[in-house]
């Protein structure tokens, strides 16, 4: 029987090799026609969840395409004498991040457990990497990225991505014992938080750990963690939040700053602590109900340093107002909805566990974000998905959403409907 078996992979394997092969040189030969045909293979006969899907990630990359232009032709001339500078990069990385959520939306459920573990242990190492000299750089106070001549990459938006499969591959098995701490949720917990340690304490960017934090929080959750060990492990992150932050001076005045402003929403700091958060205020202010139009912002003059990175949602605001700004709240929601109903009409309990993480994930940052900029919350530096200016976010977020999507497109005999030719 054994021999059978492996006698079926082998040939299996060949089988996919030679259509590998032969898929390639009918390329080579008739691009056109190959194109074609694995543009009627990708596309056509998909769920309308799927044609749903892709349309809403696709509205939200241009949109922040647009955003990103808006926000940063100003710095773009001042820094690089080119207007479309930041522009062209982002639209590099959007266009690079589709790429591979297209290519992962092809795999197998298998493949994208096997390639996540690949990516967990291949983000830790280049997370480690971030403190070597020479290879790790900072910027804005965290030595959170790695680079090689003009590329930059932020190892941690990748480890996300990679934490959650990896998390959801080690649970699966375990997910009808959440009430067994030692068989179910421990190993989740340990890897989980230890993923977040490793990017505060080599990176210094509390802000992305506190995301994955809240992640996992949200993923136990939904999982069915009992509540008395979500009440001791909340308690327990609390306890360690409040010593990170009162061991660092900048982080003190940051959260000092937020607390003052919640208890006299007329505070002003005097050293410049919230700069950003008042004029990010300013900036939503100006921009009334319909905004000011795009390219008219005068946060772009300076006024927000980097604001096409954390506080887009600022300039988004004061052109596009408060009707803009609430088709932004609405785009994250329907993605979101869209994310969970792929994860509910799973049968199978890790593409399920995934599905729900990158939900949380995608969701919580957002959230970050914009409580930033509307003074609901601490400066944390977390980019708007798929909205801010920033490759590595861009290109994880995406190949998440690939994940998603793959998951729906292989969905045995649950597509209801299919889309005739």
């Amino acid at each position: 029987m054994v021999t059978r078996e492996r006698t079926s992979s082998r040939g299996s394997r060949n089988r996919n090799q030679q259509t590998s092969h032969s898929g390639f040189r009918s390329f080579v030969v008739n691009p056109k026609q190959s194109f074609m045909s694995w543009f009627d293979n990708y596309f056509l006969h998909q769920s309308r969840q799927f044609y749903l899907m892709v349309m809403l990630i696709l509205f939200i990359v241009g949109l922040g395409l647009v955003a990103v232009f808006s926000a940063s032709h100003v710095s773009s001339i001042k820094n690089y004498g080119n207007p479309f500078f930041d522009f062209i990069m982002q639209l590099s990385f959007a266009i690079a991040g589709l790429l591979f959520m297209v290519f992962i939306s092809n795999r197998s459920r298998e493949q994208i457990e096997h390639y996540g573990r690949i990516l967990f242990f291949g983000s830790i190492v280049a997370q480690l990497l971030v403190r070597v000299p020479g290879i790790g750089r900072s910027s804005g106070g965290n030595a959170n990225w790695i680079g090689f001549g003009a590329i930059g990459i932020q190892p941690s938006e990748f480890l996300k991505l990679g934490m959650i499969i990896y998390l959801a591959s080690a649970l699966a098995p375990h997910l009808d014992r959440m009430d067994d701490f030692q068989r179910g949720p421990k190993q989740f917990i340990g890897v989980g938080v230890a993923c977040a340690a490793l990017v505060v304490f080599t990176g210094q960017d509390m802000g992305t750990g506190i995301v994955m934090i809240l992640v996992l929080i949200a993923m136990l959750y939904l999982l069915g963690l009992p509540k008395n060990y979500l009440l001791i492990f909340s308690g327990v992150v609390a306890v360690a939040g409040f010593i990170l932050i009162s061991t660092s001076d900048s982080r003190k005045a940051r959260f000092g700053y937020f607390i003052a402003r919640l208890i006299d929403p007329s505070h002003v700091s005097l050293d410049g602590t919230g700069w950003q958060t008042e004029h990010g205020f300013w900036g939503l202010a100006f921009g009334g109900i319909t905004g000011t139009g795009l390219g008219q912002s005068k946060l772009d003059w300076g006024w927000i340093p980097e604001i096409q990175n954390d506080f887009i949602f600022a300039n988004i605001g004061e052109e596009l107002g408060l009707v803009g700004a609430l088709v932004v709240i609405l785009l994250f929601f329907l993605l979101g909805r869209y994310i969970l109903r792929i994860a509910n009409g799973t049968s199978d309990a890790f593409s399920h566990i995934v599905s729900l993480g990158i939900m949380c994930w995608i969701l919580i940052q957002a959230y970050i974000n914009i409580a930033v900029v509307v003074g609901l919350g601490p400066v944390l530096g977390v980019p708007l998905p798929l909205i801010s200016k920033g490759g590595s976010s861009l290109v994880a977020v995406l190949m998440a959403l690939g994940v998603v999507l793959s998951f729906e497109r292989n969905k045995p005999a649950e597509i209801s409907r299919s889309r005739r030719r």
